[in-house]
């Protein structure tokens, strides 16, 4: 009896529970598709606005679990995309471009900034609420080949969106995936056969078909041609141009292809480091560029004109990481056109010339004019790094700060401290990795700056020996990158 009196008391709680939920007023239902297509949208409004899209990767955290550094892959990116148009986004790899066109569909968490699709902010819905609009936002794939389920047909990778959005009745699914394989050039006997009995061409077919099956009006395209062959990569783009003209299409196109940029699209955005460094038409931006960056990005491409002379501009450097910028400009450190200014105070992200906008110092006026008083803001910052570095020479963090932002400062540190025989071996972290690591160091010197410390070692090395020091020709030969590590260490370790 007891058991019995206790079920019933349970089943007694969980009615009263369920009368209570069914006496609350109902939640607000998440409009529908056809709810958000009839919604009224402005004529003027643009399809895409992205204000300030930030999107960082924490890439170390404190004892708590707390973020304390991050990788910053998308740092103020703002851009404007009208209905029916493309814009074509550049830049080197680790730029962020394709991270860029990822966040765009709420594929990773915005950190900041803003997210407007046909006027309405995507920024802080839920998934349950984006579930709506991923018909409406598509995204086409760089890799054909690991994109496309090797356990799925054709006909059954493109209309899994459809049946899951119920795009048709599902009596009419089979035709319809056909009817959306004709347009991307696929044949109907395609249907039935997997992806592995296709070319690299048909299985982008493939790809196409299966993000315009659910009818969207954005497409991101993350380097569609990157992996296919010239011939192959005409067809494909032949194909995104007629669709866009059949469908009113608006794409977001992600590429390396300078030339298949200037064909597609009708703006060019020039990312670096996570940051805009020019945007506008793509007629104006490849006739006359502006930003030094940009020009130079812009002379790699080919001329089909062997009496044509290239004018290449050849970068120095490598790509700093965007987990450790560059202080002010991020492109100062590989720019041939580089001021005091741009060493330290961020460009602005301005509109030279109408609907042009660049983010560089030579196009600010205000900057310009005040070269002068900036000159000397920037000895007095650079008398404070000096300062700040000889102050906490001991601390890692600022050291690693100071390398960043002056190499050429932190390199005349060490080379004092070696000279001076200053406990350099004290400032790294572990004793394991001090020979390794005051050897990096070397090599990252200037050859003259190397050979003088190296010689000045050896130099010491042999007056406390009591052997008479070797001469400067001898110096340059003899040290080699494998005995320098015991040489150092032998003499950091003894001492004055």
């Amino acid at each position: 009896m007891s058991n019995n009196k206790f079920f019933q008391t349970v089943k007694s709680l969980f009615t009263k529970k369920k009368d209570q939920d069914k006496e609350r007023e109902p939640e607000p239902s998440v409009p529908s598709r056809e709810e958000i297509a009839e919604a009224p949208v402005p004529e003027d409004a643009p399809i895409l606005k992205v204000e300030h899209l930030k999107k960082y990767f924490p890439i170390a955290r404190n004892f708590f679990g707390k973020p304390i550094r991050f990788l910053r892959a998308v740092d103020d990116v703002s851009f404007t995309v009208e209905r029916g148009t493309a814009i074509g986004v550049v830049g080197e790899s680790g730029c962020g471009k394709t991270t860029l066109g990822r966040t765009i569909l709420r594929l990773y968490d915005i950190d900041g900034g803003t997210v407007q699709f046909c006027g309405e902010d995507l920024t802080k819905l839920k998934q349950s609420a984006m579930q709506k609009y991923r018909t409406r936002m598509q995204l086409i794939f760089q890799d054909p080949y690991s994109s496309l389920s090797p356990r799925m047909t054709v006909g059954a990778i493109i209309s899994e969106g459809v049946r899951a959005h119920k795009i048709v009745p599902r009596e009419q699914v089979h035709d319809y995936v056909l009817e959306v394989m004709r347009k991307c050039g696929l044949q109907p006997q395609y249907y039935d056969r997997y992806p592995h009995e296709f070319s690299g061409g048909q299985r982008q077919r493939i790809c196409i078909a299966r993000a315009l099956a659910v009818k969207p009006e954005l497409v991101i395209c993350d380097e569609p041609v990157s992996a296919l062959d010239v011939s192959i990569q005409a067809q494909i783009i032949n194909l995104l141009k007629e669709l866009q003209a059949a469908d009113s299409l608006t794409y977001v196109f992600i590429s390396h292809d300078l030339s298949v940029v200037k064909y597609i699209t009708d703006q060019v955005m020039v990312m670096y480091l996570g940051n805009v460094m020019e945007l506008g038409a793509t007629e104006k931006i490849f006739a006359e560029p502006l930003h030094p960056y940009t020009k130079a990005l812009f002379s790699a491409v080919p001329v089909p004109n062997p009496d044509v002379k290239m004018n290449r501009i050849i970068l120095e450097g490598d790509i700093p990481s965007p987990a450790n910028p560059p202080k002010g400009c991020k492109f100062h450190t590989r720019c041939s056109s580089c001021m005091n200014a741009c060493r330290f105070i961020q460009p602005g992200y301005n509109e030279v010339r109408e609907g042009h906008f660049v983010a560089c110092h030579l196009y600010d006026e205000n900057i310009l004019s005040r070269s002068a008083e900036i000159d000397g803001e920037y000895v007095v910052w650079l008398q404070e790094q000096i300062a700040a570095a000889k102050s906490y020479a001991g601390k890692r963090e600022y050291l690693a700060e100071l390398e960043r932002m002056r190499p050429d400062l932190y390199t005349a540190w060490l080379s004092a401290a070696l000279l001076k025989r200053e406990s350099v071996l004290d400032h790294l972290p572990g004793r394991k990795k001090e020979r390794a690591h005051l050897m990096e160091e070397l090599a990252r010197m200037d050859g003259e700056e190397a050979d003088r410390v190296t010689a000045e070692l050896a130099a010491r090395k042999a007056s406390k020996k009591g052997s008479k020091p070797p001469e400067s020709e001898d110096v340059a030969e003899a040290p080699a990158e494998d005995e320098k590590p015991d040489d150092a260490d032998k003499t950091d370790d003894r001492g004055e």
